[in-house]
């Protein structure tokens, strides 16, 4: 009897009751009972490349009775005692209180350390609050401001060449103290003047005509003078019908065409029907050539500062009703895409945009037709679709060129993507729309419904990269990078690469591809770019994946064959659209030529796969992504940024104000291409090649030039390129 009470005794004072407490562990190592680092990703998960993730707070299975491991639920154990031992019971739950009071001080730590993190501020050293290392990207790199006379202020996010230029340390030195020698500063100098100069005749070039702005003649009769020939109309209409209206869906091809022949017909048409009118010949003008449009004399094309102009006053012009017109934000979307085009100041465009998104809505269209009581023809109803689908393009688009928040967030709108159907299936006296094709069959709305899908995505980096300081891991990056990724394999399988007879089908089957592949790479760049130039503790899929998005933006023009006949057309619609991401691109590309260059660590200890089961040194990281394909090996770099400053210097001519960004990518590439020992030199040459081909554009030697002033130097200029 003795030893049963005893061993009784002993049960009650083993037992312990353990405060159920939160899981640390990833549910790959509970599952596979591993010890567990608790890093993002953990290094088990990371040696057998599995995904790695933890249960967030407050989801099933966020706590554990005794350890991290996994036990099934069962009902728990009573042991009774006798009533002569109640001392032994009361020890052993006064143990049980102290372990739970002490769990209870360490989840309170946990709540504070989860607190100070939210609040963005340190953790006391040597605390382990969080599971993996916080995503962190220098504010050097991550944004300037400009300040000028104290008070003139402007901002610039990651992808400004301003910014990018932070990343090289020695170049920017170079560039700050001129080169020190005194021909580099001479050739300064000269280029100084040359900008100064281009700049100015940029200002000029993009003025309207004031005897048609400042006329008291009506505005509808003004429009009409500045309209070129029958002739030249067609082209350019045509221009913009088959490389404008893919993505941003403003117009209704059949009516637009059609209200067209009546024009020239000599047939009445609507106000509105001028200013869509000279809106749509700017836009197509400059596909053709990235110096068109800004000559006033022109009798091939438009001049488009005036027509621009004159679409603005006829917009101001309106009143009351007419300002909730669908037609009137039809030609609010022209008249902005037109000033785009025209105007390179980014910010500007984002202002305008804002006043539009507020417009659109208003009139309703960021909700769908659907919801409302009224009923709104199914003609009329697609239609709206478009016009907002096309509204959030330009305001993702803008948002990311601009590093600033967009207008519409996730959740603003319920408005359905467009139906993938052709314009001339839709008629307004229709009664039901048509059923939609499928993605692979080629329509006139094709491009816009595959990139209204991804639109929720695209507006996650947005938000992302705009509080970027407040993120908590790399885990969301990584999420959506995924996303985005698994719609460019969409890509690849909705539009694959053809080998076409037709030379017209072959521009506009490899139009579609790149056009669809950029809406969804320029936003992955975006979002990788301020971890892969910036953070030391990146993981090797975000520099990976930078890397070889730059390489595959700056490659689109080598899948067309220069000797066709619509590649002189091709080549300048490349760079009017992609010009600031082929800079943001080549900054990003010399960025890894200078870890790689600078990096001592063999690269035989890297894993070929490109994953490390650890934190890596940047160079490391940087050597993996390159060795992660031929397509981004060191040579192909160098000789790919080379060939992109060939090709920006051959248009200086075109280029306007980016000659600073010119001679700054210069400058980068040629210190750290790491082909030679002495970088000055060739800076040096490179140099004097931009000043060679300024001043062959202008027709003037470098010792006219020398020992011109620089406003007499901008009056030859003009006379140059207005000879041109």
């Amino acid at each position: 009897m003795a030893e049963n009470i005893a061993h009784g005794s002993g049960l009650v004072q083993n037992r312990v009751v353990k405060r159920p407490r939160p899981v640390k562990s990833c549910l790959e190592c509970r599952r596979r009972k591993l010890k567990c680092d608790r890093l993002m990703p953990c290094t088990q998960c990371q040696k057998s490349q599995r995904q790695c993730r933890y249960v967030a707070e407050g989801e099933a299975g966020n706590l554990s009775d005794a350890s991290d491991a996994e036990i099934p639920d069962r009902a728990p154990k009573r042991n009774f005692a006798p009533s002569d031992y109640e001392g032994s019971l009361s020890e052993a739950y006064s143990q049980s209180a102290g372990a739970t009071v002490l769990e209870d001080y360490g989840l309170r730590i946990e709540r504070l350390e989860r607190a100070l993190l939210e609040r963005n501020l340190p953790l006391p050293e040597g605390s382990s609050g969080g599971r993996s290392q916080r995503p962190v990207a220098s504010a050097v790199t991550m944004r300037g401001l400009t300040v000028k006379g104290g008070s003139r202020t402007r901002f610039f996010g990651p992808s400004s060449a301003r910014v990018l230029v932070n990343l090289f340390d020695e170049a920017k030195e170079f560039m700050f103290s001129r080169g020190d020698p005194g021909d580099i500063l001479h050739q300064f100098l000269l280029i100084r003047k040359i900008h100064k100069a281009v700049q100015e005749e940029h200002r000029k070039a993009t003025s309207p005509i004031a005897v048609y702005v400042d006329s008291m003649t009506p505005i509808q009769k003004r429009m009409a003078d500045v309209l070129p020939t029958r002739a030249v109309c067609d082209h350019l209409v045509q221009i913009y019908m088959e490389r404008s209206e893919l993505l941003y869906r403003v117009l209704h091809i059949p009516s637009f065409m059609s209200q067209y022949r009546q024009y020239w017909e000599g047939n009445q048409q609507p106000d509105y029907f001028l200013p869509q009118l000279l809106s749509v010949l700017c836009i197509g003008y400059r596909f053709i050539g990235a110096d068109k449009g800004q000559v006033p004399n022109d009798r091939d094309g438009i001049h488009m500062p005036t027509a621009c102009a004159l679409v603005k006053t006829w917009l101001n012009s309106l009143r009351g009703k007419q300002l909730v017109e669908f037609s009137s934000l039809q030609t609010e979307v022209l008249s902005l895409m037109a000033q785009r085009i025209l105007n390179s100041q980014n910010h500007e465009t984002w202002q305008h945009l804002g006043l539009l998104v507020r417009m659109a809505m208003t009139m309703g269209l960021h909700r769908d037709p659907s919801e409302f009581s009224h009923e709104i023809l199914p003609f009329w109803a697609e239609q709206r679709r478009k016009l907002w689908a096309t509204i959030l393009e330009l305001d993702i688009h803008m948002s990311i060129q601009c590093n600033l928040p967009s207008c519409v967030r996730e959740g603003d709108f319920t408005c359905r993507p467009p139906r993938n159907l052709n314009d001339e299936e839709l008629h307004p006296n229709m009664i039901e729309l048509p059923p939609p094709k499928p993605i692979e069959i080629d329509t006139d709305s094709r491009i816009q419904v595959f990139a209204a899908n991804t639109l929720t995505t695209r507006f996650k980096v947005v938000d992302l990269v705009n509080r970027i300081d407040s993120l908590q891991d790399y885990q969301q990056i990584l999420d959506v990078g995924n996303e985005l990724e698994r719609a460019l394999e969409d890509v690849r399988y909705v539009v694959p690469r053809r080998h076409l007879s037709d030379t017209n089908e072959t521009h506009r089957h490899w139009m579609t591809r790149i056009t669809l592949d950029m809406n969804c790479r320029r936003p992955l760049l975006a979002l990788y770019r301020p971890f892969a130039l910036s953070s030391a503790d990146a993981p090797q899929q975000i520099m990976t994946g930078y890397l070889k998005s730059c390489m595959i933006l700056l490659s689109y023009l080598e899948e067309v064959d220069p000797t066709a006949p619509g590649y002189p057309h091709t080549w300048p619609t490349y760079h009017l659209i992609l010009r600031r991401d082929i800079m943001h691109a080549s900054f990003g590309v010399c960025y890894y030529m200078k870890h790689i260059q600078s990096s001592t660590v063999n690269t035989q200890e890297v894993d070929s796969s490109g994953f490390n089961s650890g934190p890596v040194p940047i160079g490391v990281a940087c050597i993996a992504a390159s060795n992660n394909s031929v397509l981004l090996s060191l040579p192909r770099l160098r000789a790919t940024v080379e060939k992109v400053i060939h090709t920006m210097i051959r248009r200086i001519s075109e280029m306007g104000t980016d000659i600073k960004d010119l001679v700054s990518l210069t400058i980068v590439f040629h210190t750290y291409q790491g082909e030679t020992h002495e970088p000055k030199k060739e800076v040096k040459k490179a140099l004097q090649r931009i000043v060679d081909a300024g001043l062959q554009s202008m027709h003037i030697s470098q010792e006219d030039m020398a020992s011109m002033t620089v406003s007499t130097f901008i009056l030859i200029l003009i006379q140059a390129l207005t000879w041109k």
